[in-house]
């Protein structure tokens, strides 16, 4: 049944679509969100190439200020919002875009990531714009609660006026489903999965092995996030990178192995990306917009550029410049995808 419902939802988001005459459709959200990240890029200058060294000097600490407003530094805000992104997307996500696009799909990958840097970034400057900011020691909310909070309902309403709360609501209520959905439910389900195929060792039952699997994640979790923000953004500083580093390395120890094999896989990378042969489902021009579609939507889903769940982690920066934080968050896709 949740397949169902799961199923139902992806016809329906990724179901309207242009006809190409292919037999596959280009999907509406594909042209929305490169289509957005097109335009940003453009306005803005080619903001990912000009502010990327920017961003990795702010990241880095250079121009932090304890006594600006924020919960977290810079640098945890960063970590934040990548540690829902490091992991699932980047390899389950990779290999489902290979598998049914072709090796090709990771142009179309990189393409998204690079569109998307610019939508984080401004995303995220206008979630740093337009956030809440509370004085410590004011207000009735518990000091670990946080002293800003924001995010694109907060800066639809704020930016656009009281006439679209509407859709402020309605994007707070979609986000936090999404929350559960794509990223927990994904990662804290496959770390089940995987444990259940040692449920022998152990002398349990697959479905006790799961059970307990999922009771020890919840409350590793919940000791992490009923500290706040502050608790959330020391720890993940700390996992996110390790995390990223076993990541990287072990990506570099299997390409080491297979040195020789490693100039022909580039290679077929390229050309399939607009040139697609084995392994794709389709003929002729079908196999390009299938190889382009699934490397749109694992590269979104990987980097989340445009979903908005960044911004709300990256409004808690301690900070009082919105483009400071922006600059941060547009390494998030270079990294991450």
């Amino acid at each position: 049944m949740f397949t169902d419902i799961v199923n139902t939802l992806v016809d329906f988001v990724w179901g309207w679509g242009i006809p190409t005459g292919t037999g596959n459709d280009i999907p509406l959200v594909v042209i929305l969100l490169l289509g957005v990240g097109l335009y940003l890029t453009v306005w803005l200058g080619f903001i990912q190439f000009r502010r990327l060294g920017h961003g990795f000097a702010v990241t880095s600490g250079k121009y932090d200020d304890p006594d600006e407003p924020g919960d977290v530094p810079h640098f945890q805000a960063l970590t934040t919002a990548l540690s829902a992104t490091v992991g699932i997307g980047n390899i389950a996500g990779v290999a489902l875009a290979i598998h049914y696009g072709g090796p090709g799909a990771l142009v179309w990958m990189w393409v998204t990531a690079v569109l998307g840097m610019a939508t984080k970034f401004s995303e995220v400057t206008l979630a740093q714009q337009y956030r809440d900011e509370e004085l410590a020691g004011e207000g009735d909310s518990p000091g670990w609660l946080g002293t800003v909070s924001g995010g694109p309902m907060y800066y639809i309403e704020k930016g656009l006026g009281s006439n679209w709360t509407w859709m402020a609501v309605l994007f707070a209520t979609l986000l936090m489903i999404t929350s559960f959905l794509t990223g927990n439910a994904n990662q804290a389900n496959t770390v089940a999965d995987t444990m259940g195929n040692y449920s022998a060792f152990f002398g349990l039952s697959v479905f006790t092995m799961k059970v307990v699997v999922a009771a020890v994640v919840a409350a590793i979790i919940a000791v992490v996030i009923i500290g706040g923000v502050t608790r959330i953004g020391r720890v993940t500083s700390i996992i996110a990178p390790v995390m990223a580093a076993i990541y990287v390395l072990g990506g570099l120890t299997i390409l080491g192995l297979h040195a020789s094999e490693v100039p022909g896989a580039i290679g077929r990378v390229f050309t399939e990306a607009f040139n697609p042969q084995s392994g794709v489902a389709g003929t002729g021009a079908g196999i390009f917009m299938l190889t382009m579609i699934y490397g749109v939507q694992r590269g979104l889903f990987s980097n989340e550029a445009g979903q908005g769940s960044a911004p709300v982690a990256h409004s808690a920066a301690k900070t009082d410049e919105p483009v400071s934080e922006g600059v941060v968050a547009l390494l998030e896709p270079f990294i991450d995808t």
